[in-house]
């Protein structure tokens, strides 16, 4: 999976938590950096976003997905403190959304939803 957080700390602690339950994960501070990982052969198909970024944004990660002639086969669930972040649930191109702060329990249960 692909972890996008420019968070330093929680991005090196959710990597360490989707590992330790095996999970292959790439783990990125930037969207566009995402963007070019999944542009690669063999990109991974599930997106764990931060909705507020420095930059270009969850937002604008998730526009630039829809615009792909492949973006159906890519899952986004999107993550944010922002309590508005429970507004996309359901929006194209997001499987799910988590509001910060989250239990780790709550993280892999999503997780077991839709990673496949």
């Amino acid at each position: 999976m692909l972890l996008v957080e420019d968070d330093f700390h929680l991005r090196e602690a959710l990597a360490d938590v989707l590992e330790a339950e095996g999970h292959a994960v790439t783990a990125l501070a930037t969207a566009s950096a995402a963007l070019g990982v999944l542009g690669q052969p063999g990109a991974p198909r599930l997106v764990l976003l931060d909705l507020r970024m420095p930059g270009m944004d969850g937002l604008s990660f998730l526009d630039a997905l829809r615009a792909r002639p492949d973006s159906d086969r890519f899952r986004v669930i999107l993550m944010s403190a922002d309590s508005k972040v429970t507004t996309f649930e359901g929006a194209p191109g997001v499987a799910a959304v988590l509001q910060k702060p989250f239990e780790t329990g709550e993280l892999l249960a999503v997780l077991g939803m839709h990673a496949a």
